[in-house]
């Protein structure tokens, strides 16, 4: 089925066809999808789910959802690319993740020494909590970009669970929550109005 490119959408259309494709694809039931509601923690949403969601949505609107830009972002964040590609940036230090995910613990500490035991890194003072700000604003811009509203994030607070862990599971929960289905009719109905085939409700 090829998408109308046409037809001028209204944001209450918008919401209700990407919640029929939400029911469709993740069994669940129509009240549960609210605007609120997290697609992975409230309405079960998995990695072949997201697929599907894509799938439909580019059938129905003619727009790619953010779902597997959004779910490489979390592997690199996990296989820890992330924190090598901001150690080069800001210190000047080439390392992959791969490498990193061998430093024990998975603290910034635990990082910064292994990098000067293995690299002849020299930091100053200061140094670990500012990479770890530069991780959580690098992550926060990331998923900006991609249609997730960041905004009200609690960026010092997940500074501070990196700094311990950089791995840390609850950054990625703060994220995930964010991943709601109110943020996906905003990135569907911004792509829509950027191409001109948005209309005001009536």
């Amino acid at each position: 089925m090829e998408p109308d490119l046409k037809k001028a959408w209204t944001r209450a259309e918008v919401r209700g066809q990407l919640g029929a494709i939400l029911v469709e694809s993740l069994g669940v039931d129509p009240s549960m999808v609210t605007d609120d509601a997290s697609l992975i923690h409230d309405l079960g949403a998995e990695s072949i789910d997201f697929l599907d969601i894509s799938f439909k949505a580019q059938q129905v609107f003619g727009v790619d959802l953010p779902t597997r830009l959004i779910q490489d972002q979390i592997v690199q964040w996990r296989n820890l690319s992330v924190l090598a590609s901001v150690l080069a940036e800001c210190h000047g230090v080439s390392v992959t993740g791969e490498e990193l995910r061998t430093v024990t613990p998975s603290t910034v500490a635990a990082v910064f020494k292994y990098l000067r035991e293995k690299h002849g890194l020299a930091v100053g003072d200061g140094a670990e909590p500012a990479l770890a700000e530069a991780m959580a604003a690098r992550l926060v811009s990331q998923m900006n970009r991609m249609g997730l509203d960041m905004g009200g994030i609690d960026t010092p607070r997940m500074a501070n669970l990196l700094l311990e862990n950089v791995h840390s599971p609850k950054v990625m929960e703060e994220v995930l929550q964010r991943f709601t289905v109110g943020a996906l009719t905003r990135y569907l109905c911004d792509r829509l109005a950027a191409a001109s085939r948005l209309s005001e409700d009536v």
